[in-house]
């Protein structure tokens, strides 16, 4: 446990962690701003019927039946949190060439590894579930004072805080590959780069080669776990259970490999 705590102090402290946190609350006071100003002076017809809905509209912050609303825009961007902030706490050791500091502490490389993850994994939850709380709180005073609450039902509740926490747990997982990838080749920037490369590129190539593979690919699992649906337009039925045990089983491998390569890893040689 003191481990454990040591590392959720470690990877408060870094300046990259404390940097993506305030960014993130300034985004959520801007949205909060922009919603206000921009659902003055109009009736709740025009919020209503607004495009694609308008924050001060209370139900369109998630649409259970659509698997959409305002709380996707902050998804992809927690998910990119994760995983930076992940590769900053683990990368930034084997930067500054700390990690035999760490061992000489603690030898147990197996024991180091699983506190590094733990922790960043309860710290990307967590702050993943505020900062959801706090964007969508920041649209609070545009729908009491321009907007409405009508239909906010129980309903509505459940699958909102639903889609939250799914959120956050895949924020968790964001983080979790990023700290296994950053510690399997001791960068930051190859993790990032790396989880990039295969969600913009390399799966752009298997999807246009192989399409018969798109249901074991990484954007179409984390698409279906986030909306808790089988996706639209597309050729193969992949239900939310099963996209959630590929995603972690993926993860677990990635975890896997990482954990074999540190173990077994000559650190005085590489730092």
């Amino acid at each position: 446990m003191n481990l454990f705590m040591m590392e959720i102090h470690r990877s408060l402290t870094r300046r990259a962690v404390r940097v993506l946190i305030a960014v993130a609350v300034f985004g959520c006071l801007v949205a909060g701003v922009m919603a206000m100003i921009g659902s003055n002076d109009k009736t709740l017809d025009q919020l209503r019927f607004e495009g694609d809905g308008h924050p001060a509209v209370m139900t369109d912050w998630w649409d259970s039946g659509t698997n959409d609303g305002f709380l996707a825009i902050g998804m992809f961007l927690l998910l990119m949190g994760g995983l930076f902030g992940g590769a900053t706490v683990a990368g930034a050791e084997w930067r500054a060439g700390t990690v035999t500091t760490l061992l000489t502490w603690e030898p147990r490389r197996i024991r180091l590894l699983a506190a590094q993850l733990a922790s960043s994994a309860l710290l990307a939850f967590i702050i993943s579930a505020l900062l959801q709380v706090l964007f969508l709180g920041s649209f609070m005073p545009a729908v009491l004072l321009n907007g409405t609450t009508e239909g906010a039902d129980r309903e509505f509740w459940t699958a909102l805080v639903a889609t939250m926490a799914r959120t956050s747990i895949l924020t968790a997982l964001a983080a979790v590959l990023a700290v296994a990838l950053a510690t399997l080749a001791r960068s930051t920037a190859f993790a990032v780069i790396a989880v990039f490369a295969w969600l913009m590129v390399i799966e752009g190539v298997i999807r246009g080669l192989k399409p018969g593979w798109a249901p074991w690919l990484w954007a179409e699992n984390l698409g279906t776990v986030l909306t808790w649906d089988e996706m639209a337009d597309v050729k193969f039925a992949r239900g939310p259970v099963g996209a959630s045990l590929t995603v972690l089983v993926y993860c677990a491998v990635v975890v896997i490999v990482a954990a074999i390569s540190f173990q077994r890893r000559d650190i005085a040689a590489t730092t």
